[in-house]
């Protein structure tokens, strides 16, 4: 039997071919240490907002039910080196994902990397017209600042002698401790870059779906604060990436934008995206810091 496309699927089929959306993200010059990212830094009192709106991702299965983020704040600063964007979002409950079942709150930014005038389908780009994102997580902060879950944290019933990863003597043979940790590391003598310690985010390449790759390496980092049911997340990245987007002073681009709710489930293919791209410009303009914008 012959299948035809219903109105939701014309839909989609629309704005996965649309232009970008009229709204424009300024990113104004500012005499900062941006590799340094900081939620509350005085000049995000000053930078222009924008408001993105987002939907549950309807394209790929599972999908939200409902869309939980409908909507993200967003400013960008620049040094000329360094682009930081700062996201706001609400968010009633704080999730880290410190143990088996739970998910972790966490947020993306996407861009493109062939062109910054024709850019790719936003829904993670096209086979041969990737895009870069950078993927902030709540656990990974979680991490940095208390340490990765132990075996126990993770399975409280568990009763073992010693798990080769949490052992911290140098062993009989005059290892170093994290040395004698990485024999039992397979992911890290492989040179997976999921296996490495964290700065906050994720770099990824992808070109369309299922396509997503970890990269190794990071020109980036990221820091969150949440607070009255609220994230500030600030991701700071080079403005070029030899291999990866490249923005310019004084020229304009485009970004998605991504949000995960990990109290609510959502993880993975479950979250609010942007269905369509918004234009970015990297503005030579100093933001002034003593008026409005």
């Amino acid at each position: 039997m012959k299948r035809t496309l219903g109105a939701a699927a014309l839909a989609l089929a629309s704005l996965a071919g649309a232009g970008p959306a009229s709204a424009e993200i300024v990113a104004r010059a500012v005499k900062a240490d941006l590799t340094k990212p900081d939620p509350k830094a005085a000049y995000w009192q000053k930078a222009p907002v924008e408001k993105v709106s987002l939907l549950a991702q309807p394209m790929a299965i599972p999908r939200p039910a409902t869309t939980l983020t409908s909507e993200v704040s967003v400013q960008a600063v620049h040094d000329d080196q360094w682009l930081a964007v700062r996201l706001t979002w609400k968010d009633a409950d704080l999730s880290e994902a410190g143990r088996l079942g739970e998910f972790s709150d966490a947020a993306a930014i996407q861009f493109p990397v062939k062109s910054n005038e024709a850019p790719p389908p936003v829904f993670m780009g096209a086979k041969d017209n990737p895009v870069h994102i950078y993927h902030w997580r709540a656990q990974y902060q979680r991490d940095k600042l208390r340490g990765k879950p132990t075996m126990k944290d993770l399975y409280p019933n568990l009763s073992i002698d010693i798990y080769p990863l949490e052992f911290k003597d140098p062993g009989s043979l005059g290892e170093t401790p994290t040395a004698a940790r990485e024999q039992f590391s397979p992911g890290v003598a492989e040179g997976n870059p999921q296996s490495y310690a964290k700065t906050g985010v994720d770099e990824i390449v992808a070109e369309g779906f299922s396509t997503s790759s970890v990269q190794e390496g990071h020109g980036s980092a990221a820091e969150g604060a949440w607070a009255n049911g609220e994230w500030s997340v600030v991701i700071t990245r080079r403005l070029a990436n030899e291999g990866g987007s490249t923005l310019k002073v004084g020229a304009g681009s485009f970004m998605g934008f991504a949000v995960w709710q990990g109290g609510a489930a959502e993880v993975g293919s479950r979250k609010s995206v942007t269905m369509i791209w918004t234009p970015l410009r990297v503005d030579g303009t100093q933001l002034a810091l003593g008026v409005a914008p």
